[in-house]
């Protein structure tokens, strides 16, 4: 064993002394007993005497001289270590304790390079597929578009349509499983390749290469994002040819924890150095092409072209419009009525935003809204919508008019943990009673988290202010979870108003779910009534209010209040009126 025995430094040492001591002594002994000191030669005893100083310190100087060449050499490998040089061999191989020393520090690095592998591994790699991560995506484009490297190639970007569904219906953990086996398929079917053959593009140490791509880069960049890097692929009929094959590769369900899952998506496709060589304008113009995919319909794929650029430019304008409008609270609200079914009474009003731009005139809630959402705005608008409504309403208690007024929840909002005592202080603010305002959050939202969900719904009803789950019939509700949340009324989405009179399985359904609500004790409301055809239809199925353009468009408050008088002396109206009150 190393630094044992002999091979311990101090017993060498004292071996050797005793040795050179034992020489010294011999010597004398020969010297004045052996030949006696009288006749011995003057040269012979300076000889003598010269070895017995010689001998010892050659020796001394020997043994020492080794042991610092070991030293000197564990010195270097930690001066190789400190220099980022961690695959330096430590080349002493000594018995002694220097020896020692040097296999725990061999030790020493073996654990620093593992460490080294497994801090690169978690910065460079997705922890829940195991592909590189948009860190590694960047590295390699950077060096494939840097000057020098004449480099062509393609971005892929996709992104899976309808995911945020599979979260909220089926849980958090499927969509992770959903992930894995979608990013699989798509390397397997779509790129023609196994994951061992993808450019991992780091070094064994998980440290990134210094390199252009060879292969194909596939990462997850960042959610339900990916993104394929493909080398030397510029061609439109190629780059057509794996786009198809990825959309192709998940047209098969993908079986999660027992359920069969379709998913689809949309893919942006941008080209270097034919659209850019700048690395972060490509995946922002491969971006633009793929949101363009999801605006056409989804489950397809796009080239970037200049005319997208043009759109972005113009989206990026009404994103700095907008964030001055809500800075200088310039949106306003217009209000549509909500009807009693059978009594056709007023019996409250939705509020929905719009926006007046100084130069564009009314901007479309189709065209800020998604712009708001991308942009991270949703909080402070709804933080504005819910104000002005407040405010609103305020207002007609100030001229005698109680008044309900709805207003829609976004998602981001929702998950806002303040969102509970933010409302409460508004109402408090205004003076407004909590049972006047009406908040309308959609069954997806509902479900995505359903425990916090029903904690802020419960808070929000014991303070008195009325839930409505909004879109009902365009998610997929767990029934059994529905029975357990405390919400007021359910609104039935406008897509299935819409087949009233034209398809029997949609008015199966509405019937169904007018009878399931009141089953559970809660009121129905249908939205987008156009004809009729379609209020004849609610108010034979008991739905309890209805609401849509036949009825009443949404306008400002100003002209709500003349809405009403005028629509209360329609002969119409006062015939319905007449009826409802025959049957009460």
């Amino acid at each position: 064993m190393k630094g044992r025995g002999l091979n311990s430094i101090p017993i060498r040492f004292a071996v050797m002394t005793a040795l050179t001591a034992a020489l010294c002594v011999a010597a004398q002994i020969y010297l004045w007993v052996g030949i006696g000191h009288e006749e011995a030669a003057s040269p012979l005893v300076a000889i003598i005497v010269v070895c017995a100083i010689a001998i010892p310190t050659t020796i001394t100087w020997a043994a020492a001289s080794k042991l610092t060449s070991q030293i000197r050499a564990l010195r270097t490998s930690t001066e190789a270590i400190v220099a980022g040089d961690f695959d330096s061999p430590v080349s002493v191989d000594c018995a002694c304790e220097v020896g020692g020393l040097a296999d725990s520090f061999r030790k020493m690095v073996g654990r620093l390079n593992s460490n080294i592998l497994r801090m690169n591994i978690l910065a460079y790699s997705d922890a829940l597929t195991g592909l590189p991560n948009r860190v590694v995506a960047t590295h390699m484009l950077h060096h494939l578009t840097e000057p020098g490297n004449n480099g062509q190639g393609a971005i892929l970007f996709i992104d899976l349509d309808g995911f945020k569904q599979v979260n909220d219906t089926h849980g958090h953990e499927a969509g992770d499983e959903l992930l894995k086996q979608v990013s699989l398929r798509i390397i397997e079917r779509g790129l023609g390749r196994s994951p061992e053959q993808l450019d991992a593009c780091t070094t064994p140490y998980g440290e990134l290469c210094e390199r252009a791509p060879q292969d194909i880069v596939f990462v997850r960049f960042a959610g339900d994002e990916f993104v394929a890097l493909l080398p030397d692929v510029t061609g439109l009929d190629a780059l057509e040819a794996v786009a198809t094959a990825i959309l192709t590769s998940l047209n098969e369900p993908f079986i999660i924890g027992g359920n069969a899952v379709n998913i689809s998506a949309s893919i942006g496709i941008a080209r270097t150095p034919i659209d850019s060589n700048n690395p972060a304008e490509l995946l922002n113009f491969a971006d633009i092409a793929m949101y363009s995919v999801k605006e056409s319909g989804r489950n397809g794929f796009k080239f970037f072209d200049h005319s997208m650029r043009d759109l972005v430019v113009e989206r990026n304008r009404i994103e700095s419009d907008l964030r001055q409008a809500l800075a200088g609270d310039e949106l306003t609200l217009h209000y549509q009525p909500k009807l009693c079914a059978v009594t056709q009474e007023l019996a409250g009003v939705e509020a929905l935003a719009r926006w007046h731009h100084p130069t564009r005139g009314m901007v479309s809630p189709g065209t800020f809204i998604p712009i708001a959402e991308k942009a991270g705005l949703m909080p402070v608008m709804g933080a504005s919508i819910l104000r002005t409504a407040i405010r609103q309403c305020r207002a007609w208690l100030d001229d005698g008019i109680r008044r309900k007024v709805a207003v829609n929840i976004s998602p981001a909002q929702f998950e806002d943990p303040n969102l509970v005592p933010e409302i409460l202080a508004m109402l408090r603010e205004h003076q407004v009673e909590p049972d006047l305002l009406e908040l309308e959050i959609t069954e997806s939202m509902l479900m995505s988290d359903f425990g916090a969900t029903r904690d802020r719904v419960m808070q929000l009803q014991k303070a008195g202010i009325t839930i409505s789950i909004d879109d009902f019939g365009t998610g997929f509700s767990n029934l059994a979870q529905l029975a357990k949340l405390p919400f007021n009324a359910i609104k039935i989405d406008q897509s299935l108003i819409a087949d009233i009179g034209k398809n029997g399985k949609s008015e199966n359904i509405v019937k169904a779910i007018v009878d399931m609500t009141h089953a559970l004790g809660h009121n129905t409301i249908a939205e987008g009534i156009e004809t009729p055809e379609q209020l004849n239809f609610l108010q034979r199925i008991g739905c309890d209010q209805v609401q849509g353009f036949l009825l009443g468009r949404p306008m400002p408050a100003a002209e709500l209040t003349g809405w009403e008088e005028a629509r209360s002396q329609s002969p119409v109206t006062q015939m319905q009126q007449h009826i409802a009150n025959a049957l009460s």
